[in-house]
């Protein structure tokens, strides 16, 4: 009875460690792709004002309210939405610099599809979980920067995955998931769509349930989506977090301009067809079926992500925990019977217990030798989200005054203590504000003269290809007095 009961254990444990070995496996190999790409990860104005701003909190121990970046909308009330975010990449960005922010990042992004994969992996098996996360990986690659977004990836697929495990099991979410939402409506405003999706698995469990049970069903979901609700609420900027997102959903001319806010274009290659044909592979080829309420929800995220192509990670990360459950169920068992993630935690806890004390220290240590390592190899954003020779020659010539700049030099220019004309924070600025700036400087109208005497510009910086940069060379009042490959700076004669 004792060599059953050993071996059973040993069985338990054999099954955990490929549970898990797989994604791990896949973690560690999207930590090693997005450090190799280190300086694409940094190719987002964003950045730098995501750091300019949580330094500030750090220095000054408070939250920012009003803008205190530009000269446009100085003072004016915004929702520092992704404050705790900005924290983080400030205090890695002056404790390991560069390097630091590109393994917070790296960490993020790797913890997200280790768990996605993890979660996957009992019903899938090890190979088709592994091609999931591939999958998933190709739809987030063109969002994939140092932005608060990548920190809150890991959040969601924690959220999710408890959410519709809850569900596939008829139960109510676990009260243990509300501090994830915590955290995460503090890092991002992705919080939302979690909300969102928890609301429309509730409304599944209400349909699914005998009518005897509804009422019920209906009280123990609603209890449960108003606690979470509830727990987004706790923090600095409180009910304006939900405001936010429908003043950002009303802003139309943003959202067709704005690039990660545009549509898929498939007259290139979009990562988000592979999606489509492997879903249609499936439907056509091998007749998987979905329950109508799944679908119609992959349907929705398919929509966003087509919309906005910046609501493909929704997609990636979302879509496989929806249909994973009853694609599991056509596809057949691919673990031994009763393999979960947890079956030998309850048998072998000290050695458990080690390994995770083991893991933890490899990936602290791993992730302070990368952060040295990009460091010292003099990382920094590319020229053409920081332009540096461009703006030293600017205070070479002695320019000063206002300036008006292109919005992807916002946040360089505010990195170095310029206050500018205009950066990626679109809810700050406004529909109205960004629509009259795109048309003057994308020579769409005749606003550009206006634009610079209403705001009394004194020089500009825009990329050498910015329609802006042909105009101002047709200026009268105006001259260039620097250009190289990546900026061009003009300034007023007079």
């Amino acid at each position: 009875m004792q060599t059953v009961v050993a071996r059973s254990s040993e069985l338990q444990a054999s099954d955990t460690a490929r549970i898990w070995l797989g994604p791990l496996l896949v973690g560690f190999g999207v930590y090693l792709l997005v450090c190799i790409f280190a300086q694409s990860i940094l190719n987002d104005g964003d950045t730098l004002t995501h750091i300019v701003i949580g330094r500030s909190i750090l220095e000054h121990v408070a939250i920012p309210f009003r803008d205190p970046l530009s000269f446009t909308a100085h003072g004016q009330t915004w929702v520092p939405h992704e404050w705790l975010a900005e924290i983080v990449f400030a205090a890695v960005y002056v404790r390991l610099g560069w390097g630091g922010v590109v393994a917070t990042t790296a960490l993020a992004t790797a913890s997200a599809f280790t768990l996605l994969t993890c979660a996957l992996v009992t019903r899938f098996g090890a190979r088709r979980s592994a091609i999931a996360a591939a999958v998933a990986l190709l739809l987030c690659e063109g969002h994939l920067l140092a932005r608060p977004h990548v920190l809150a990836w890991p959040l969601l697929i924690i959220w999710m995955t408890g959410i519709i495990r809850a569900r596939d099991a008829d139960r109510v979410p676990s009260l243990a998931l509300l501090p994830v939402m915590v955290v995460w409506s503090n890092l991002h405003g992705g919080f939302v769509a979690g909300l969102g999706m928890a609301g429309l698995l509730a409304i599944e469990a209400v349909f699914a349930a005998p009518p005897a049970r509804r009422l019920r069903v209906v009280r123990q979901w609603g209890t449960y989506l108003g606690l979470a609700a509830a727990s987004a609420l706790i923090s600095p900027n409180g009910l304006d977090q939900y405001l936010l997102t429908f003043k950002l959903l009303g802003m139309q001319f943003a959202s067709s301009h704005i690039t990660e806010w545009r549509g898929a274009d498939f007259s290139a290659f979009q990562p988000i067809f592979v999606w489509i044909a492997l879903m249609a592979l499936g439907g056509f080829a091998l007749g998987i079926r979905l329950p109508l309420s799944r679908l119609a929800m992959l349907l929705l995220l398919l929509y966003l992500a087509l919309a906005h192509i910046r609501h493909a990670e929704l997609l990636a990360f979302i879509g496989p925990l929806l249909v994973a459950a009853p694609i599991a169920k056509q596809l057949g068992p691919t673990m031994p019977a009763g393999s979960t993630a947890g079956s030998a935690t309850g048998t072998r806890t000290g050695p458990a217990l080690a390994a995770v004390l083991a893991l933890t220290i490899a990936i602290a240590l791993g992730f302070l030798g990368t952060a040295v390592a990009l460091d010292r190899r003099g990382l920094q954003p590319p020229e053409v989200a920081a332009p540096v020779a461009a703006v030293e020659a600017a205070r070479v010539a002695g320019l000063t005054g206002n300036v008006l700049n292109s919005i992807r030099f916002g946040g360089y220019l505010e990195f170095v203590g310029i206050p500018v004309f205009i950066d990626g924070r679109a809810d700050l600025f406004g529909d109205a504000f960004i629509k009259r700036y795109y048309m003057a400087t994308s020579a769409l109208g005749d606003g550009l003269p206006g634009l610079l005497n209403d705001y009394n510009i004194s020089w500009t910086i825009f990329e050498p290809l910015s329609p802006a940069v042909t105009q101002f060379a047709h200026l009268p009042d105006w001259e260039r007095i620097y250009a190289d490959q990546y900026a061009v700076l003009f300034r007023r004669k007079s």
